[in-house]
């Protein structure tokens, strides 16, 4: 059994368990023979990535594809845990947990007063929420590493909208933005997905396979979230990250299908944190994936983001894991000692004495962290 990038889909490979978008719904089944029709649909629902069976590719009439979309991944690697399993046995994932907990509280809380008692937006009481992890934790990678160790609640909803945040305000001081902007900016990250209170239950909730309507209706959260918050006295930009966090610098996201120029600002940060943090974090249904692995799927998309904003996040995420213990595919493993700033996503690795260069070398990628 085989993990891919949907990106890296080729038609005639076949799906080793049954798929499910980020909120637990089927997709398509164990045994499906990919088609061009089902990958597209893999990637209308947001579908980042699944299992294959090993065996090659069943020949197809359809079959032609370009030789990018040829390349099959090695197996990969759930996460082992050993990283991971550090940073929850410390003291400082406790302190954080109990901050991030507080902060999911009052987001909660909020969307609850917006939506069912009109109420306005408590924009210091929720900012206080997430400076108080920022101001309490180096605002770095290592901060994602903790986002990444927070197990599920109740309600995806929630907890996603708090991580946006961090990685939001995280991303701003990395750009050099100004305290006020950082702040608009964690609102946007903490109020982006607001409309999805707005969709009904039973369509949020459904165990089986979203119809095309269903997955239209959900789509529509962007537009519920705007009107939720279009006529309250709020800085415009977060109005806007509601509205336009899905859609893409090509033109291809909704529910406008705007291009860069048309897109506010903010929105396009939001969009970057958003993807980073639904690739990386845990979900019942899969385990988070490597950051190398989604670094280099943002690599495969760049002209669907912001490059100003996405270039700088990448490096410094990658520069960040300089000198840690990886293991790649063939469970090998080996030590990251040098970034390759074009394939951030493949760096130098020191494996057994021997230095590796990922990014000529197609057989072979990271595939945890150790």
């Amino acid at each position: 059994m085989k993990r891919i990038l949907t990106i890296k889909a080729e038609e005639g490979m076949v799906v080793a368990g049954d798929v499910y978008n980020e909120g637990n719904h089927l997709v398509i089944s164990r045994g499906t023979v990919l088609t061009k029709e089902i990958i597209d649909r893999l990637k209308y629902y947001s579908v980042f990535d699944f299992f294959i069976e090993d065996d090659k590719p069943i020949k197809l009439n359809s079959y032609n594809m370009d030789d990018l979309e040829r390349h099959i991944f090695s197996e990969y690697k759930i996460e082992s845990g050993g990283y991971y399993n550090k940073i929850k046995d410390s003291e400082e994932f406790e302190v954080f947990e109990g901050l991030f907990q507080e902060s999911v509280k009052n987001i909660q809380d909020c969307f609850n007063d917006v939506v069912t008692k009109n109420k306005e937006i408590r924009v210091e009481q929720l900012l206080d929420s997430v400076k108080k992890i920022t101001d309490d934790f180096k605002p770095d990678v290592s901060l994602f590493d903790m986002i990444h160790c927070i197990e599920e609640y109740d309600d995806l909803t929630y907890i996603h909208s708090v991580n946006v945040a961090l990685i939001c305000r995280i991303i701003g001081m990395w750009m050099g933005y100004s305290e006020a902007d950082c702040d608009v900016l964690t609102i946007c990250g903490l109020m982006h997905d607001i409309g999805k209170v707005m969709i009904p239950n039973e369509v949020i909730t459904k165990p089986g396979r979203l119809s095309p309507t269903e997955y239209a209706l959900v789509q529509t959260h962007t537009i519920h979230g705007y009107n939720l918050m279009k006529d309250l006295d709020l800085d415009e930009r977060i109005k806007y990250a509601a509205l336009q966090h899905h859609e893409r610098c090509d033109g291809k996201g909704y529910p406008n299908k705007h291009r860069y120029e048309n897109i506010d600002s903010f929105a396009r940060i939001v969009a970057i944190a958003d993807v980073y943090d639904a690739m990386t974090s845990n979900r019942i249904y899969r385990k988070g994936i490597c950051p190398f692995e989604v670094i280099s799927a943002f690599e495969d998309n760049i002209e669907s983001y912001d490059p100003k904003v996405l270039f700088m996040f990448l490096e410094r995420i990658a520069q960040s894991y300089v000198n840690a213990d990886v293991v790649l595919n063939g469970d090998l493993e080996g030590k990251i000692v040098m970034i390759n700033k074009y394939a951030l996503g493949r760096p130098g690795v020191l494996v057994g004495g021997a230095y590796v260069d990922l990014s000529r070398q197609d057989n072979m990628e990271i595939t945890a962290l150790k």
